[in-house]
């Protein structure tokens, strides 16, 4: 796992072994950010961060402000360990950095100062939510998080591909476009009425 592009184009990141993460293979991951496009001034936020690949990528091609928030603790020191070797890469001159422990439930609510700010969010949860747990579905479906985000603000989704997911207008989330890799899809959507 690496940084694809960017000023820290080809620094390794680390991640915690086992079944506890799964990190966005490079050619998802290039994909991803050769369809988003120029994102250099953008706030980005990197919701489910895991080892903070995707937020990283995005610190690295110019992203102005990202907010990395994960709930698992031991993910956490991964996501600084990471941090500090695009730093060093970056020759630490790269937009600010926020890196959070907590739930992706709570986003709207722990971000809240932060309401309508963001212009992109990147989330990568896991593929199969528990019973009462909060993936990319429960996620779709929270009107508090929607709300939260800013006209126009742009969501990209990872999920297995087999999921359906609750687009508009089950959703506020309109879905732009689509692009699978094996079992892994990338949804790329916008906040609908934008």
């Amino acid at each position: 796992m690496r940084i694809i592009s960017g000023v820290a184009g080809g620094i390794r990141l680390f991640a915690p072994r086992g079944a506890s993460l799964r990190p966005s293979e490079d050619r998802v991951k290039e994909a991803l950010f050769a369809s988003l496009g120029d994102i250099s001034g953008l706030l980005v936020l990197d919701l489910f961060a895991g080892a903070g690949s995707l937020g990283l990528e995005a610190l690295s091609r110019g992203a102005a402000r990202v907010v990395f928030l994960e709930k698992l603790p031991g993910h956490i020191e991964y996501i600084k360990r990471n941090l500090a070797g695009v730093s060093k890469a970056m020759s630490h001159i790269h937009g600010e950095t926020d890196i959070l422990c907590a739930d992706a439930a709570l986003c709207a609510k722990l971000l809240s100062a932060q309401a309508g700010q963001f212009d992109l969010v990147l989330a990568d949860p896991p593929y199969v939510t528990p019973p009462g747990g909060f993936g990319g579905r429960e996620l779709l479906l929270q009107d508090e998080f929607a709300r939260w985000c800013k006209p126009g603000c742009r969501l990209v989704l990872e999920h297995d591909k087999l999921s359906a997911m609750p687009y508009y207008p089950a959703s506020g989330w309109r879905l732009l476009k689509a692009k699978h890799y094996g079992r892994r899809s990338l949804s790329f959507l916008q906040k609908n009425g934008t």
